[in-house]
């Protein structure tokens, strides 16, 4: 519950004090009772709190979108700081179009090349400029911050490990869905 000193929208829950996930939610909730249908819910909302914190936190420190991030990132940790569109939207999880936009907008603001692939001239490499390192050394500091603040005081170390191997095995059944 929070204090009168504690804003109410980072404490994640409802006007009337309960926790999003509550299994008290009331007659109207269709989710279910089984704790597996509880976790589901439980996890969708608390990815989509945090998600939501963290993308309104980055984008006013830095002008950037989780979105505009991750690409970045993905181009940071890859070698020469160069990925095929088809590999980076893969990894981002969108569809090719989407990272198209994406690129696109990350072109604009002079953070990203796109040009054609060296090995396959029907496809398209995206790679970080100089002012995206730039952009992203800096921004990947203020967003090691935020995730301090709203995730790693929520965890002890048993506890993120736990949650790093369930995300794994939700990921692996993921997969193997597809």
């Amino acid at each position: 519950m929070a204090t009168d000193d504690e804003p109410r929208e980072e404490q994640g829950g409802h006007a009337d004090g309960r926790r999003l996930g509550d299994p008290e939610r009331g007659p109207r909730d269709l989710t279910g009772r089984s704790p597996k249908a509880r976790a589901w819910r439980t996890f969708l909302e608390t990815s989509a709190i945090v998600n939501d914190r963290m993308e309104k936190r980055l984008h006013a420190s830095t002008g950037l979108r989780l979105t505009d991030y991750n690409v970045l990132l993905l181009l940071a940790e890859s070698e020469d700081h160069s990925l095929r569109m088809g590999d980076l939207a893969e990894r981002m999880v969108f569809s090719p179009s989407r990272l198209s936009y994406q690129a696109k907008t990350l072109q604009r603001r002079g953070l990203i090349d796109r040009t054609p692939d060296p090995a396959d001239r029907r496809g398209m490499t995206a790679s970080l400029t100089q002012e995206g390192r730039r952009v992203f050394r800096e921004a990947s500091q203020v967003h090691g911050g935020h995730i301090r603040q709203l995730f790693h005081g929520a965890l002890d170390e048993e506890e993120a490990l736990e949650l790093q191997r369930l995300c794994w095995k939700i990921q692996t059944r993921a997969a193997d869905g597809d």
